[in-house]
């Protein structure tokens, strides 16, 4: 397995923040290496210091770059972690003082944190993927698997999905020049790597894409009288894109990560029903289906559920069309 230490490849489900999530990775992953549980988290203020061990004296400062790549990386900020503990000695005593990172930083980044700090040791990228091997069963459950759409599964969807003229035109721009992206929905444990075409629409990828998943499509959740749906969109740079721009006009080229993001949207059905003038004489059982809010997260969460199902079909046939 590759290990991809960054998102949407990397999850830690506890958190929500990247940075706190590579934070709470290292701690774990540290602390396996040294077969100890001493080595702790610290809480903001970190002053520089975001994991210690104190048998050692150990600091470590952990920088997560949420791109995965090496350019991205602010030595900036590295350098004021390391002025910040500095600072802290006297009341937080370290030894040695490592940089947890999860790129491989450049050599003039290195050269910038030495003149700082001559004897830092950095843990780049080559370092934690070589704990993932050695930790496999720990950190499993860290990273998203990576399946593979095959071009044909993309033709066989183009032929079903469009009319004629319009599916051939398609097939065309993928014969004539095609690439792969990487492709996560935001509902969905999984990560994809498909074959696209840089003329290919943003509305016609996404059409593509329901075809893929068969998403359920709008109804209503009689037990609560709520109806809902879905609303789709392809995010990419955390914007939306135009429907009619192009995937080249839009920046997404080889390897880019594309969420196919979808929205649950909701509407109360019953609450016309409801007399206002008699809530006097309501039950507390009425009273609960009176209000929209709760009728509606359990309409959704019936509704995410067969989203899920949805999902789970499309990675099976996936699975079984390539073990043939």
């Amino acid at each position: 397995m590759i290990y991809h230490l960054y998102p949407p490849f990397f999850i830690v489900s506890e958190e929500s923040d990247f940075a706190d999530a590579w934070e709470a990775f290292c701690c774990k992953l540290l602390n396996l290496k040294e077969k100890t549980d001493d080595i702790y988290r610290r809480h903001p203020p970190e002053q520089g210091i975001d994991l210690y061990y104190p048998n050692k004296q150990t600091a470590y400062q952990c920088k997560s770059v949420e791109s995965g790549k090496s350019g991205d990386f602010n030595v900036t900020k590295a350098l004021e972690s390391i002025k910040s503990a500095k600072s802290a000695k006297p009341k937080v005593p370290w030894k040695e003082y490592v940089l947890c990172t999860n790129v491989d930083i450049t050599g003039t980044a290195e050269a910038k944190l030495r003149e700082e700090l001559p004897d830092i040791v950095i843990r780049p990228r080559s370092y934690w993927q070589k704990l993932c091997e050695e930790f496999k069963t720990y950190v499993e459950r860290n990273f998203r698997l990576l399946l593979t759409i095959p071009a044909d599964r993309i033709v066989d969807t183009i032929n079903q999905a469009f009319y004629d003229n319009y599916s051939n035109e398609l097939k065309a721009m993928l014969s004539k020049e095609s690439f792969e992206i990487i492709l996560y929905s935001n509902r969905h444990d999984k990560v994809y790597k498909i074959p696209v075409a840089p003329e290919f629409k943003v509305e016609d990828l996404l059409h593509i894409l329901k075809w893929f998943f068969k998403l359920p499509g709008p109804r209503t959740i009689d037990s609560e009288g709520i109806s809902v749906g879905l609303s789709h969109s392809i995010v990419f740079n955390g914007k939306k894109q135009v429907f009619s721009n192009s995937l080249q006009e839009a920046g997404i080229g080889a390897g880019s990560v594309i969420t196919y993001w979808t929205t649950l949207v909701w509407e109360d059905e019953e609450g016309a029903r409801f007399n206002a003038d008699v809530i006097h004489m309501m039950t507390a059982d009425m009273l609960e289906r009176l209000d929209p809010t709760k009728r509606a997260q359990r309409a959704m969460k019936i509704f995410s559920d067969d989203i899920r199902k949805a999902f789970d079909q499309f990675d099976n046939e996936l699975n079984g069309s390539q073990s043939k």
